[in-house]
C-alpha cells in the first residue's frame, strides 16, 4: 500500500472512531445557540471530535458553522454494549490529558494545548472497535500536520520507561510521566517517577494533591457526560437527548426547504396550515390582522369559520389574548375561565377549541397579525422548533426583489419613489437580523436560568430590540397600509426612567466618564401614554448631554409633580453639568437643522423629541447657563374624577 493510501487509510479510521453521545449533544446544543466557544470547549473532551475536527481550518468561525454542524450530526457514537467498556476508555484517557495539562504548565518547554490533546488520544487503540487506531497511527496521521514532531513523539512514546526519554523533549517526558501516575497505583513511590518528578521540577506531596484534582475533574466530567461508572445506563439520557436534537436539526431542514417554494401570502399559510396539523398536531386555528379602526378582525389566510367574521378586537383591549400578543410581540396563551375576556371564550367557542395561543407576526403587507392555535400542548409558544417555523414564515412572508432583466434600463421613477424603495429593502433585510436577536435573547434567557438580574437585562434587551422593531416598521408607513398607532399602557415613569439608565450604565454613561444620579419621586401616578417614545426622548436627552460632557461630568434624572395652569403635571428634569449651550444654538435649538457634530448626527434629536412629547400632550424646554443644561418634559397628570387607564403592556415593568 503506498504513502498516500496509508495516510488515508488513518484519516479514515479517525472519522469511524465512536462519540460519547453526551458531547455531541452538548456541542449541538452548544452550536444551536451560536455559541462557538462553548462548542469547541466541549469537543475537546472527546478524543475523536478533537482529532477529526484538527484536520479543519478555523473548524469554530461562522463560515464554518455548517461543516462543523455537518461533522457533529454524522458522529458514530457508543451505544448499546459498546458503551461500558467506551466509558472505561473515555475516564482514563481524560484522567492522562488533565494531568499531562497539569504538569506541562509547570514545565517550560512543554505546551498544554498538546499535552492535553497527547493525553486525550493517548489510548485510542483501546475503545470499542479501534483497535486499528493505535497511537503509532495517529501519530504518523499528526505528523503530516505539525512541522514540530514533539506531539506525534508524545503519542508514539507515551508508555514508554520514563529512564529512556531522561533528555527526550519536555512534552514527551511530562505526558509519559502523567500516563505512570494514572495508571500504576505504586508510582508515587517509585524511583523512576520520583526522578521525573524532580527533573520538572515537581515535589511529591504537590504531584499527589495534582493527581486528586485529576480524579476529582475526571469523575465531575463522567458524571456531566453520562460515563460514570456508577450509572446504570451510561448515555442513555444523554443518547435520548442526541435523538432529540437529531429529530429537531432534520425538521427544521425540511421546514427550510418547505417554505422556499412558496410565491405568495396564500401559498405561504397554506404550508403553515401543513406544518401546524403535522409537527404539532394542531388542526383549527384563524388569522386576526390589525385593519381599519385599529381592531384585529379575521382575514382568510387559514380557513375559519365564517362567524368569526362578525368580531373586531381593539388593539389597546388589554384584556383580549389577541391584543396582548400584539402588544407584547410574544406568544399568549387563552384558557377559559372567570377572569377571560368574553371575546377570547366566543373565538374557542366557534373554533371549537378549549385553549389557543396567539402567536404575532407581521404580514406580507406589513400589517400586524395573529395566528390563532387551537388546543396547542402546554408550552409550545416556546419550543424551538415553533419558533423555528415562524422564523422561517416570516422569512418568506418577506416581498421578493423582482430582478431586472438582464440588459434592460431601469425607468426612471417618479419623486422620491427610488429612496423609499431603498428604505423598504433595507428594512427587508434589518427584518431578518432582528428576528435572530429576538430568538438568541429568548434562547440565552432560557440557558442562563432564574438568576432575576440576568432576566432583567435580558428584558431590557429583548424590549429594545422589539421597539427598533416597531421603528422600522413605522418608517414603511403608506397610505394604502397604514400602521396603527401603538396602544397606550399605563406607564410608571420612574420604572422608564430607571431603565433607560440601567440600559445605558455600561453602554453610554461609564465609558464616557459620566456619573448619573437619579431622584425619584414615590408617588408619581402612572400615566397613560406610549412608553417607547418617552424611553426615545429620554435617551436623545442622555445621549446630547453626555456628547456635550466631553471630559465627563454629572448627569441627574429627576422626577417631581408639579402645577401648570393649574394642572396637575408629571416633570422629569434631566441635567447636565456641561459648558451650556451658544446662545446662537440655543435660539434654534428644537429646530430641525444640520448638526455641528459630524459623524452620525443629523441635527433631529432634539426636533423629534420635542414632537414625541407634544405627542404625548406635553412640553419640552430647556434652560442653559455656562454651568449646564437642565431639560424639562411635562406631561399632564390623569386628573381628579378622570377615569384611569386600565390597559397595561404585560410583562413590561
Amino acid at each position: 500500500m503506498g504513502e498516500y493510501s496509508n495516510k488515508l487509510l488513518q484519516k479514515s479510521q479517525l472519522t469511524a472512531l465512536r462519540c460519547a453521545p453526551g458531547i455531541v449533544a452538548e456541542a449541538l446544543g452548544h452550536l444551536a445557540r451560536g455559541d462557538a466557544a462553548a462548542v469547541a470547549a466541549c469537543v475537546r473532551f472527546d478524543p475523536a471530535l478533537i482529532l477529526r475536527l484538527r484536520s479543519l481550518a478555523s473548524p469554530f468561525e461562522p463560515q464554518q458553522h455548517d461543516l462543523l454542524r455537518a461533522v457533529l450530526l454524522a458522529a458514530p457514537v457508543a451505544t448499546g454494549v459498546a458503551q461500558a467498556p467506551y466509558g472505561a476508555a473515555w475516564r482514563r484517557s481524560l484522567a492522562v490529558a488533565h494531568l499531562a495539562r497539569a504538569l506541562a504548565q509547570r514545565c517550560a518547554g512543554a505546551d498544554a494545548d498538546d499535552a492535553w490533546l497527547a493525553g486525550i488520544a493517548h489510548n485510542l487503540a483501546d475503545y470499542p472497535a479501534a483497535d486499528a487506531c493505535a497511537p503509532a497511527r495517529v501519530a504518523a496521521w499528526i505528523d503530516e500536520s505539525d512541522s514540530a514532531p514533539w506531539l506525534a513523539d508524545a503519542l508514539r512514546y507515551h508508555a514508554e520507561p520514563l529512564a529512556r526519554a531522561r533528555a527526550a523533549h519536555p512534552l514527551l517526558r511530562v505526558v509519559q510521566l502523567a500516563y505512570q501516575l494514572v495508571t500504576r497505583p505504586d508510582a508515587l513511590d517509585s524511583v523512576d517517577v520520583r526522578a521525573a518528578l524532580a527533573a520538572l521540577p515537581l515535589g511529591a506531596a504537590e504531584a499527589a494533591q495534582l493527581l486528586t484534582d485529576t480524579r476529582l475533574q475526571a469523575r465531575q466530567l463522567a458524571e456531566r457526560f453520562g460515563l460514570s461508572e456508577t450509572q446504570d445506563s451510561p448515555s442513555g439520557e444523554a443518547l435520548e437527548r442526541l435523538a432529540r436534537l437529531y429529530a429537531g436539526q432534520a425538521a427544521q431542514a425540511a421546514l427550510h426547504d418547505y417554505f422556499r417554494t412558496p410565491r405568495d401570502a396564500a401559498q405561504v399559510f397554506a404550508h403553515c396550515s401543513h406544518a401546524l396539523s403535522a409537527l404539532f398536531g394542531i388542526e383549527r386555528g384563524a388569522v386576526f390582522a390589525v385593519a381599519e379602526g385599529a381592531a384585529l378582525r379575521p382575514i382568510p389566510l387559514l380557513p375559519a369559520p365564517a362567524a368569526l367574521e362578525a368580531l373586531a378586537v381593539p388593539v389597546d383591549d388589554g384584556h383580549s389574548t389577541l391584543s396582548r400578543a400584539i402588544a407584547s410581540q410574544v406568544p399568549q396563551y387563552f384558557e377559559s375561565g372567570d377572569a377571560a375576556a368574553l371575546v377570547d371564550v366566543q373565538i374557542a367557542r366557534v373554533l371549537g377549541v378549549s385553549t389557543f395561543v396567539c402567536q404575532p407576526l407581521v404580514l406580507h403587507d406589513e400589517r400586524n397579525a395573529v395566528l390563532l392555535a387551537g388546543d396547542p400542548v402546554p408550552g409550545l409558544g416556546a419550543a424551538p422548533l415553533w419558533r423555528f417555523l415562524f422564523a422561517e414564515i416570516a422569512t418568506a412572508l418577506q416581498p421578493a426583489s423582482v430582478a431586472p432583466t438582464a440588459g434592460a434600463a431601469l425607468p426612471a421613477p417618479p419623486g422620491d419613489a427610488v429612496s423609499r424603495d431603498r428604505v423598504r429593502r433595507a428594512i427587508h433585510e434589518v427584518a431578518n437580523p432582528l428576528t435572530i436577536m429576538r430568538n438568541y435573547v429568548n434562547l440565552l434567557s432560557e440557558r442562563l436560568g432564574a438568576d432575576s438580574s440576568v432576566q432583567r437585562d435580558l428584558g431590557i434587551i429583548g424590549d429594545e430590540i422589539e421597539r427598533v422593531a416597531r421603528i422600522v416598521r413605522g418608517i414603511t408607513l403608506t397610505e394604502e397600509h397604514p400602521v396603527p398607532s401603538a396602544p397606550l399602557e399605563a406607564v410608571s415613569v420612574n420604572s422608564v426612567v430607571s431603565e433607560l439608565v440601567r440600559m445605558a450604565l455600561g453602554t453610554l454613561f461609564t465609558p464616557n466618564k459620566v456619573n448619573v444620579q437619579i431622584d425619584l419621586n414615590p408617588n408619581l401616578p402612572p400615566l397613560p401614554l406610549q412608553k417607547d417614545l418617552l424611553k426615545q426622548v429620554l435617551f436623545n436627552l442622555a445621549k446630547n448631554a453626555v456628547e456635550a460632557m466631553q471630559a465627563g461630568g454629572q448627569l441627574k434624572f429627576t422626577t417631581r409633580l408639579a402645577t401648570a395652569n393649574e394642572q396637575s403635571v408629571i416633570e422629569i428634569e434631566v441635567a447636565d453639568t456641561g459648558p451650556g449651550l451658544p446662545a446662537a444654538v440655543a435660539a434654534r435649538l428644537f429646530e430641525p437643522v444640520a448638526s455641528e457634530k459630524g459623524g452620525d448626527h443629523a441635527g433631529l434629536g432634539l426636533a423629534i423629541s420635542r414632537n414625541l412629547v407634544e405627542r404625548m400632550n406635553g412640553q419640552l424646554s430647556c434652560t442653559s447657563t455656562p454651568q449646564g443644561s437642565h431639560f424639562v418634559i411635562r406631561l399632564p397628570a390623569l386628573q381628579s374624577g378622570q377615569a384611569s387607564l386600565t390597559t397595561t403592556r404585560y410583562g413590561s415593568m
